[in-house]
């Protein structure tokens, strides 16, 4: 029985190895973690059991995968162990995860003393970790239905004046017409932002987000919501990302 537990211990630390490496993420401990983590422009870690499972990981290994390309990115985890020499207790307790939270996810940006936590009130999702990480550090991570080169005029805009937005606005058409058609939808949505914004001043995008969210809230039909889904990851495109957290745009 003893030789049948020790092999099946061995098995499960390989299934979590392979997995990890698999993943895109890699696996921090209390003697890796201060050494990695300042090499990094920023750092996503999620804190959970040993021997993660279940949609929650599922969607934080998504994460993983989608970011592997963003050099200033890291996405990490923290096996932390309940049972005998206790493995990264007491690290994930110095940032608030215990074996009552897991998971835990928290955002480090170098140059900030303290790490943002992932609130994941709006769900523990790809899309809402996706969002998180682009928000607070202006890194580029692609959203469902948004379009790369579009999401690069749209950082110019905003940051443009009106002249310049004008000139913008054309090159997003000129832009459009390449774009595959099965695109077509998310291309109009920049386009329409673009010239509501011109047309009403830079609250727009603001008032557009709010809602966005608010009709979210509503009972829609699945596709409504996948529509309006969209809509609201392009206009994130469209917001300032220069405040004190942010990590820069290079990645876009």
């Amino acid at each position: 029985m003893k030789e049948i537990l020790f092999l099946w211990a061995i098995y499960s630390v390989f299934l979590f190895t392979e997995a990890t490496a698999a993943s895109g993420s890699v696996e921090l401990d209390e003697y890796s973690f201060d050494k990695v983590i300042s090499k990094f422009k920023a750092v996503l870690v999620k804190f959970d059991v040993a021997f993660p499972y279940g949609d929650k990981h599922d969607a934080f290994v998504a994460l993983a995968k989608d970011s592997k390309d963003v050099e200033d990115l890291l996405v990490a985890e923290v096996g932390v162990k309940d049972y005998g020499e206790k493995d990264n207790e007491a690290l994930a307790k110095k940032y608030g995860a215990t074996k009552d939270n897991f998971p835990i996810v928290k955002l480090f940006i170098k140059g900030k003393s303290e790490p943002l936590p992932f609130d994941e009130s709006k769900g523990f999702t790809v899309d809402e970790l996706r969002r998180f990480v682009r928000e607070k550090t202006g890194l580029y991570l692609s959203l469902p239905g948004c379009i790369k080169e579009l999401d690069k005029l749209a950082a110019k805009f905003i940051k443009a004046d009106t002249e310049q937005r004008k000139e913008i606005l054309k090159e997003t058409i000129n832009s459009i017409a390449k774009v595959a058609e099965k695109d077509s939808v998310s291309s109009k949505i920049y386009k329409l932002i673009m010239e509501k914004t011109l047309e009403k001043g830079d609250d727009f995008t603001k008032l557009e987000n709010e809602r966005v969210k608010k009709l979210l809230t509503g009972k829609i039909s699945d596709e409504k919501k996948k529509e309006l889904g969209i809509r609201l990851n392009i206009l994130q495109s469209f917001q300032p990302l220069d405040g004190p957290n942010k990590v820069g745009r290079e990645d876009l």
